[in-house]
């Protein structure tokens, strides 16, 4: 028998690329699960500051998602080195010690035994240890001799700048409120004193309102959470349209848009005010309050890109486009391959879905019955009717296999998501639909059905198979064809449709990738929408059936 050339063997190393790090991953996501399985309450209950009682669940996690990305960055320009790494067993050992020193206590910490410890900040101090141990235990999994210490010290910097950046956010939020408190409660004032019904009254100098309801506005109602969203927006705005724009005069966006946030802040107030006066104050309380920041944002926002982009000052004109109109572009030519919808075909009807979907949530109870649901269906079925030309419907054919994905991802869903395997009965009754009578309720629900089995998942498939996962393919999404697969497109994606499910994101994030491979099988979008339909057709049977009324969403 002859020996196996050099490059045979050379090729059979590389032929399983990332497979130790792959490797790795799932057994750290093994640990990370049976963390949050076990002692996930535990876990988040170390606060940052000790005695201060502040959950660390949005640091955290901002902070892993800072130092997931320096890690990834690190790993894409040493993919050789990764490609060999071994996991020795001395790694092993050193990090599977840690993890049960951490897990162990945690557990202890689940059953009141810490009180031993000199009493809950003493405790919380050593599961903190804990975890920055186990965490340090990982450094030695990355490669040797490619700067791993630089890797892991990068991480570690991005996740302390995220935890000093939230830090320093809400003292600049106190300090930005004691300036502008007086002046935004004063403008307040000047808007609801015509449409009260009454006198307006002050009890205190941040709380006002009528005799039939008043608010008390605190630093978490100044304003600033706005500010850094529309000026997050703008910047990425102005970067992925950045040739389109005239520079320095388009800088100017942000003084408007910081302006006009701070004014339609005082708007909010005033308008939740009034709601509570005329309309329910449990409806101001629960829904407005919640969603009015983000209609305003969203108005705010999109209705200045939306001006700018119309307005010479600010824009330059494509080739073949009109001056000042940045959205005009060529039609493209009638013999251009046809690889999916375009951009505006995939994201306007999502875009219409949440903005309908704040907008109705704001006249709802929290966790209440979305009586204004149907609104949302016409909504988006309008926006759909209206990009009918971009979509090739004719053409579709019904395959078994997107029937079948759509099947057994009901499946999981039925194991693995919290909302139907774990129904709430109170969240369950809020939202059933017979407490608006025979007649309405059937109506609604009516609604609710062909929203839940063909808007959503029409939009939700545009968006992210249609649009997200091209667009993590190529910059251009029109010229990426539907199908394409990338392992980012399919992760990133798929997790961004778990995110999407909040409290069910695992299983969201199992169904996302899912409904990829059915569209992976013929490279057609209907494939996707179909097993996602099938799916959410399958779960509203199952609500219905049962009335388990909280599991639709």
């Amino acid at each position: 028998m002859l020996p196996t050339p050099p490059v045979a063997a050379a090729a059979a190393t590389t032929a399983t690329p990332w497979r130790a790090v792959l490797v790795s991953v799932g057994f750290l996501a093994l640990q990370v699960l049976l963390l949050d399985r076990l002692v996930g309450e535990e876990l988040l209950s170390i606060p940052v500051g000790f005695g201060d009682g502040r959950w660390l669940r949005k640091d955290v996690l901002l902070a892993v998602v800072a130092a997931a990305i320096v890690l990834f960055v690190h790993a894409r320009g040493h993919l050789e080195a990764y490609r060999d790494l071994a996991l020795s067993a001395p790694r092993l050992l050193v990090e599977g010690v840690a993890f049960l020193a951490l897990f162990g206590f945690l557990l202890a910490m689940k059953e009141g035994v810490p009180q031993a410890f000199g009493g809950p900040d003493a405790a919380r101090l050593v599961a903190g240890t804990l975890v920055v141990a186990w965490l340090a235990a990982l450094v030695p999994w990355l490669p040797a001799g490619i700067g791993a210490e630089r890797a892991a010290g990068g991480a570690a910097l991005a996740a302390a700048l995220v935890i000093g950046s939230i830090q320093l956010g809400e003292t600049v939020a106190e300090t930005f409120w004691y300036l502008t408190g007086n002046s935004t409660v004063w403008l307040v004032e000047r808007l609801i004193t015509p449409f009260a019904g009454g006198p307006v009254v002050r009890p205190t100098p941040l709380e006002i309102g009528t005799e039939k309801f008043q608010v008390f506005i605190g630093a978490g109602c100044s304003g600033y959470q706005g500010i850094t969203l529309i000026t997050v927006l703008f910047a990425g705005y102005l970067w992925w349209f950045r040739r389109l724009h005239r520079f320095p005069q388009t800088l100017l966006l942000f003084p408007l848009g910081i302006g006009l946030i701070f004014l339609s802040n005082a708007v909010r107030i005033a308008a939740l005010i009034l709601v509570g006066i005329w309309i329910d104050p449990q409806i101001a309380v629960d829904g407005f309050h919640s969603q009015a920041g983000w209609i305003m944002f969203l108005i705010v926002g999109l209705g200045l890109i939306w001006t700018a982009s119309r307005i010479p000052f600010f824009t330059v004109a494509p080739e073949g486009g009109p001056e000042g109109v940045a959205g005009a572009a060529p039609a493209p030519a009638a013999s251009a391959p046809f690889h999916g919808p375009s951009a505006t075909a995939c994201l306007f009807p999502f875009l219409a879905l949440m903005a309908t979907s704040i907008l109705t949530g704001a006249f709802s109870t929290h966790g209440g019955l979305d009586i204004l649901y149907p609104f949302k269906v016409v909504m988006v079925a309008a926006v759909l009717w209206s990009l009918r030309h971009e979509f090739r419907w004719r053409e579709a054919t019904l395959s078994p296999v997107a029937v079948g994905v759509g099947v057994a991802t009901f499946a999981m869903w039925f194991l693995l998501a919290p909302s139907i395997n774990q129904p709430d009965m109170e969240a369950a009754a809020r939202k059933d639909p017979t407490q608006l009578g025979m007649l309405w309720g059937s109506v609604w629900l009516l609604f609710r059905l062909v929203g839940y089995t063909i808007t959503v998942p029409i939009a939700e498939e545009l968006a992210f198979r249609g649009f997200l996962a091209r667009r993590l393919v190529g910059d251009d999404v029109e010229r990426v064809p539907l199908g394409t697969f990338t392992w980012l497109s399919f992760i990133v994606s798929s997790l961004a449709f778990g995110g999407l499910h909040q409290g069910d994101w695992f299983p969201g994030t199992l169904a996302g990738m899912a409904f990829a491979l059915a569209l992976y099988h013929r490279r057609q979008l209907v494939d996707a929408i179909v097993a996602h339909a099938v799916t959410n057709a399958l779960v509203a049977a199952y609500v219905i059936g049962t009335g388990a009324w909280a599991a639709f969403g």
